[in-house]
């Protein structure tokens, strides 16, 4: 059996960094810490000491490389996938933003035409239409509700096995019982765009909510409400150790501090680094569009961000997982392994991934080289150069 042996690397694993040696048979990780002659058939590749790391896990991203999701065409599936992929991206969760039901319900018929070209999708997150207007953010009002019946049937009838989350806020009407039916069906909650305040977003991890939706960015803390004090979403995260949180890690969205201090709490095991990218991720221009090419979703891109015309709001990133990896050591000042991690085997646990996100023996063989300036240099999908 052919393979790949990655010499003279510096292999980020676990809490770690040690200089070694890795064997890839197939698809799969054979050794960690390989020390004989390159075996007969196998690919070498010399590393001249660049990281070795698993291939990055985005599981909120929206679009790059000028297109996005809601595109809903087989040539947007494959440009974002592939746009990605070269950033280092081995597993993504193509994500929605609100939208008509029929667009959504497109949606998932296009992410079925689609995966045989696009190996490194994941399922499907929902981000809306069930979100606060309070806290829309990008998202258009007028699509935006709580959920009924007949939707939760359509979703779980066109859906199935292909919606992985859905972001939704708590504290609208019927919320309880869409997530009992979502779950039922391994469809996992999260807490995202919502106004709820901590004793809800609380009794809402305890019905089945597991994870918040870019901590920070719609989703406010402590505020006066008829000036009574009340704690809110991200209070309510830190309370619960068992929920898990993502933040957009671009050196726009969260704050350097607040960042670190999510780190400090919940601790890296804890917490996913996203892109939220939208379609401009991994270009130059300086206008695009959140979701439809359409007037009243236009977006202008400046100080590296995307945001609302009227600069009333983000509109989401402009990231790739490489920007991540880059900005998580230079600006926020975490650690390779802690950066590492939450692009990796923080979101496959999230996700329920079991052979994804470490450098381990009898892993599936995804992935990435990088070098000393925390630039992608190489990228292994599935055991296979890319």
């Amino acid at each position: 059996m052919n393979g790949i042996l990655i010499k003279n690397g510096k292999i980020v694993r676990e809490n770690a960094i040690y200089a070694g040696n890795l064997l890839i048979r197939g698809n799969k990780i054979a050794d960690t810490d390989y020390r004989g002659e390159t075996p007969t058939g196998c690919i070498c590749i010399d590393a001249c000491g660049k990281y070795i790391a698993p291939g990055f896990i985005d599981i909120h991203v929206h679009g790059g490389g000028g297109y996005d999701f809601m595109d809903c065409t087989v040539e947007a599936f494959t440009h974002i996938t592939d746009i990605h992929l070269k950033n280092g991206t081995t597993t993504i969760v193509p994500t929605a933003v609100s939208s008509s039901f029929e667009n959504i319900l497109k949606l998932i018929e296009v992410y079925k035409e689609s995966q045989p070209a696009c190996p490194t999708m994941y399922g499907l997150h929902l981000e809306g239409p069930y979100i606060s207007p309070n806290q829309k953010g990008a998202h258009k009002e007028k699509y935006l509700h709580s959920p009924n019946r007949e939707e939760t049937e359509k979703l779980l009838g066109a859906g199935k096995g292909i919606i992985k989350r859905i972001t939704a806020a708590p504290e609208l009407d019927h919320m309880r019982e869409f997530a009992e039916s979502m779950l039922s069906n391994d469809v996992s909650l999260s807490i995202g765009h919502s106004d709820a305040t901590s004793d809800i977003a609380l009794e809402a991890f305890e019905y089945g909510f597991s994870h918040v939706t870019h901590l920070y960015s719609a989703t406010p803390g402590v505020r006066k409400i008829n000036q009574v004090v009340k704690a809110g979403v991200i209070e309510a995260a830190y309370l619960n150790d068992k929920i898990t949180v993502e933040l957009i890690a671009d050196g726009k969205h969260a704050a350097q501090d607040a960042l670190k201090l999510a780190v400090k709490i919940k601790g890296a095991d804890k917490v996913a680094l996203v892109t939220d990218a939208l379609r401009p991720a991994g270009t130059n221009v300086t206008e695009s569009w959140l979701g439809e090419k359409i007037p009243e979703n236009r977006v202008i891109i400046e100080d590296g961000v995307a945001k609302l015309p009227d600069r009333s709001s983000f509109a989401g990133s402009v990231a790739t997982s490489s920007m991540l990896l880059e900005k998580g050591i230079t600006h926020y000042g975490l650690s390779i392994p802690d950066t590492v991690k939450m692009l990796t085997e923080t979101p496959a646990k999230i996700l329920g991934l079991k052979d994804k996100g470490r450098i381990k023996e009898g892993y599936i063989a995804d992935i990435v080289l990088f070098n000393e300036k925390f630039e992608v240099c190489d990228v292994i999908l599935n055991g296979e150069m890319v």
